[in-house]
């Protein structure tokens, strides 16, 4: 089964809903997931360096390891099929499509493979024709922060739904700035993903 997460922008105050994927998920089998990034973003700094807070931000809600980022992705096409609708995604990267296949005001897509309800893989898709600000993006109200654009596609990735509390970070709208220190999570959901197995 394909389940797919959208993280929709904001753009001086008009926003945008996208409906979740209906489906939910016993989470992954064990932790930690091994992750990629593909090479481009892997050596790109700003890029590390928000996946880095990201990783960290889920990993200090859950008091342990949840990802074991393996750097650079050289295997090529992570998924198998259309990139808008695979029929199975192989490998857990995170990437920028060179074209991107959604509608412009989708910022991230994260798409997951799950076997009776177990996340077996999830790569997740930034726009590549977004304006990201980096860090805690301050001051920087037009653009998106590639931050919490990642910290919401990491939860999906994790097997976290979209919610309509707008200080959830699973809500599917990306409100300005960087910073991950005032947003909630679905405390009870989360845990329920990462102790089940």
């Amino acid at each position: 089964m394909i389940c797919h997460g959208r993280l929709v922008a904001t753009c001086l105050g008009l926003l945008l809903f996208f409906s979740a994927c209906g489906a939910s998920h016993d989470g992954w089998n064990s932790f930690p997931v091994p992750i990629y990034a593909e090479s481009s973003l892997a050596a790109t700094p700003t890029f590390t360096s928000d996946f880095q807070d990201a990783m960290n931000f889920w990993e200090g809600q859950a008091g342990k390891q949840l990802f074991s980022y393996q750097g650079a992705y050289t295997g090529g096409t992570p998924y198998q099929g259309d990139i808008t609708a695979p029929t199975t995604v192989t490998n857990n990267v995170v990437f920028m499509p060179s074209v991107w296949p959604f509608t412009s005001t989708i910022v991230g897509q994260t798409m997951v493979t799950s076997t009776n309800s177990t996340i077996s893989a999830a790569m997740i898709m930034l726009n590549i024709d977004t304006a990201y600000c980096n860090g805690d993006c301050t001051n920087q109200l037009t653009q998106t922060s590639q931050r919490k654009v990642l910290a919401h596609e990491l939860g999906h990735f994790i097997g976290l739904n979209h919610v309509t509390d707008p200080q959830n970070l699973m809500y599917p709208t990306s409100l300005p700035g960087g910073s991950l220190s005032e947003v909630t999570i679905d405390e009870a959901a989360f845990q329920k993903l990462i102790t089940a197995n």
